[in-house]
C-alpha cells in the first residue's frame, strides 16, 4: 500500500540522515575543540611574550616610568642639573679569571656587584643594567 511505502521511505531516509547528522556534529565538535586548544596555546604564548616585555621594560627604565607606560600615561621627560655616570672595569680580569675556577670567578663578580649595589642604595640613583638579556625566539 501507498501508506506503508511512505513509512518505509521515511525510515530509509531517517537511516541515511542520522549518520550524516552525527558525523557532521562530531566534525564540528572536533573543530571547536581544536579551535579552543589553539586559542589556549596562543593565550599562553601571549602571556609569555607580555612577561618578557614587562621584564625588559623594568630592566631598561625606572619603575615609575615603566608604571606610567603600562597605564598608557604620558611620561614627562625629567631634567637634572647634574648627573654622574659611573663606568667600571676590572683591570687584569682576563688573567685573574684564568687563574681561578669558574665558580671562584662567579663568586668574585657576585661579591663585587653586591658591594656596588650596597653603595648605590645609599644614594638617589638609577642603576642601568649593562647586560640586558633579550631573547629571540
Amino acid at each position: 500500500s501507498k501508506k506503508n511505502w511512505m513509512t518505509d521511505a521515511k525510515k530509509e531516509n531517517t537511516c541515511l540522515i542520522y549518520p550524516i547528522i552525527l558525523m557532521s556534529f562530531k566534525q564540528m565538535t572536533d573543530w571547536i575543540h581544536s579551535y579552543a586548544r589553539n586559542i589556549k596555546e596562543k593565550t599562553e604564548d601571549l602571556k609569555r611574550e607580555r612577561q618578557l616585555a614587562e621584564d625588559l621594560l623594568h630592566q631598561m627604565l625606572p619603575k615609575s616610568v615603566a608604571k606610567q607606560l603600562r597605564k598608557c600615561q604620558k611620561v614627562e621627560a625629567e631634567n637634572y642639573d647634574q648627573v654622574t655616570i659611573f663606568f667600571s672595569d676590572i683591570v687584569g680580569f682576563t688573567s685573574i679569571a684564568a687563574s681561578c675556577t669558574p665558580l671562584q670567578v662567579v663568586e668574585m663578580l657576585n661579591n663585587l656587584y653586591v658591594c656596588f649595589d650596597s653603595r648605590i642604595e645609599s644614594y638617589d640613583v638609577y642603576k642601568v643594567s649593562p647586560n640586558l638579556e633579550i631573547k629571540a625566539n
